[in-house]
């Protein structure tokens, strides 16, 4: 009985102890779209890359927020191979082509600091 009392103890300790860590998943807000009237925020747990041979990548998911809820997730994957430019795509986009990432893009900017990756705005792309 008391190897019981004992071992319903520990595990409550540990039940509770794992409930109050704090967590370190955040919603960093990053931009505001007027034309869709949202709030963007990078769920920074999301973000992931590899850099290879062949080039560089990343994953990020963002939250759209209107009016205080959550209108959609969106899915993003940027990629760069060799030294062209910078594109990308989400789970919006019908899967058919990448598009080019433009300078102001604050997705992409926050990602590239959080990383650490450095990049370059010539004309109208990001290098």
């Amino acid at each position: 009985m008391k190897k019981f009392i004992v071992a319903v103890l520990l595990l409550t300790v540990a039940v509770f102890s794992v409930s109050v860590l704090p967590c370190e998943a955040k919603d960093i807000w990053v931009d505001r779209w007027q034309n869709s009237n949202a709030d963007v925020y990078v769920m920074d747990e999301t973000l992931v890359w590899e850099e290879n041979l062949e080039g560089k990548f990343f994953r990020v998911s963002t939250k759209e927020v209107q009016n205080g809820r959550l209108k959609r997730i969106v899915k993003w994957k940027y990629i760069k191979h060799g030294q062209e430019m910078w594109r990308y795509e989400t789970n919006q986009m019908d899967g058919s082509h990448m598009t080019v990432v433009s300078p102001g893009d604050k997705v992409f900017d926050f990602c590239m600091k959080r990383i650490g990756w450095q990049y370059r705005t010539e004309d109208f792309w990001c290098y």
